[in-house]
């Protein structure tokens, strides 16, 4: 896979690797500090709200983490500039708009996300860390799509590292700590953006063609990216109204490990997406064929990898973060891996099929997949078997549903390319 590739986009991909990694390795231990710290109830908590952001953010970010750095790639210096605070004002805009629905139904999401009334104010401190990671996201993605990972790379890991580390250790609650965090990013991203981004002045950037570019591509993707997030999170609310928030809080962390992994993956979408879009513009097309057959047998071995891992080390892991009932854990984490085959496909390619296809053929494939869960849990609701490991089971299924589609999107693309 490395040969033929360029020196610097191997150090690209190495740097990349390296900075993901080592966020991946503090997430992960944050996650059994925070169990020793706040104890269960502060886990359940901390562990839905990470759930809760991987669904909020790409409903809020309107498919501008796909968007960016396609056209930032492919654009000049000027119309970059453009680009980037363009997008940092419908950022803005929508996040607003959002922030007014939430506030005005905080008890009745409280009770949907918690399955009680007592969390409106962590649910309001939620949203405004995601309003951090939003911004977040637009400057990261500007350097991303300027081909500078250097930047982009040092960035991620620290406000999606060190900075969730260091505020953990000066926040006595969950809700304290989300909001320092959030502080904390927007500071970190305000200093980055006045350093290293020239500053336009408003009456030079061209807002209104520049922001119709970014949303007729970005809000056809944005469906797919809202419905993946909820189909992680529908299992954690599901559980969190039917059982337990402690409950609830077990289910979304064994999501949360099954996300982690997968997000090793993360350097090879970060650094694909501007490069196939380049490939494609180029209409080197053998050079595409070859890259995504290539990444096709690295999808499925790294998912099974990840599966054994599970399979036999599994309840060992869970008892590093002092889970609660390691047994019936460990049971509902291998469940939730045995989709991963299916999801490591779909993670990879996705960036193929996304800039080869102008449409968003990834909004119907995971609306597709979404759609069979759906069904899958209306039948169990039906039958009464809406038990734990059957919402699990399901949810499984439909994500190797998602990769089987993802597939066939490939092969799809190989045939037009023959």
């Amino acid at each position: 896979m490395i040969k033929g590739l360029k020196k610097e986009t191997i150090i690209n991909y190495l740097m990349t690797f390296g900075f993901e990694f080592s966020i991946m390795l503090i997430t992960i231990w944050l996650f059994r500090l925070v169990n020793i710290k706040y104890e269960s109830v502060g886990f359940a908590e901390y562990s839905i709200n990470k759930r809760t952001v991987g669904f909020l953010m790409p409903l809020l970010m309107m498919g501008l983490g796909v968007s960016l750095p396609k056209f930032l790639a492919s654009s000049g210096k000027k119309e970059q500039l453009s680009i980037h605070y363009s997008a940092l004002l419908l950022v803005t805009l929508f996040c607003l708009l959002f922030s007014i629905i939430i506030f005005l139904g905080s008890e009745y999401f409280s009770q949907l996300i918690f399955g009680d009334y007592d969390h409106e104010k962590m649910l309001l401190v939620v949203l405004f860390y995601v309003l951090s990671l939003m911004y977040h996201a637009t400057v990261y993605n500007y350097f991303r799509g300027k081909f500078n990972y250097k930047v982009s790379s040092i960035l991620q890991l620290i406000n999606l590292g060190l900075l969730p580390l260091i505020t953990y250790f000066i926040a006595d609650t969950v809700e304290v700590y989300f909001f320092f965090l959030a502080l904390a990013v927007l500071a970190c991203v305000l200093i980055t953006n006045l350093a290293f981004i020239p500053f336009f002045s408003w009456g030079t950037i061209k807002f209104k063609p520049t922001l119709h570019k970014l949303v007729l591509y970005g809000i056809q993707r944005m469906p797919g990216d809202v419905l993946l997030g909820f189909l992680f999170a529908m299992p954690v609310y599901m559980v969190s109204n039917s059982h337990s928030l402690e409950l609830a809080g077990i289910v979304a962390f064994c999501l949360s490990l099954f996300n982690i992994i997968i997000a090793l993956m993360s350097p090879l979408n970060i650094i694909l997406l501007p490069e196939a879009s380049k490939i494609i513009a180029n209409k080197e097309n053998s050079k595409l064929r070859s890259i995504g057959v290539k990444l096709l047998y690295l999808a499925i071995v790294v998912g099974c990898v990840a599966l054994v891992i599970i399979l036999f080390f599994g309840q060992f892991i869970l008892s590093v973060f002092d889970v609660e009932n390691v047994k019936r854990s460990g049971e509902l984490l291998v469940i939730v891996f045995t989709g991963v085959v299916g999801y490591s496909v779909f993670s990879i390619i996705r960036s193929i099929v996304d800039a080869y296809y102008q449409r968003a053929l990834m909004t119907l494939i995971i609306g597709g997949a979404f759609f069979i869960y759906v069904l899958i849990l209306l039948v169990m609701n039906y039958m009464g078997i809406n038990s734990v490991e059957n919402i699990l089971i399901g949810l499984s299924f439909s994500v190797n549903i998602l990769g089987v589609f993802t597939f066939y999107a490939l092969q799809n693309i190989f045939k037009r390319l023959a």
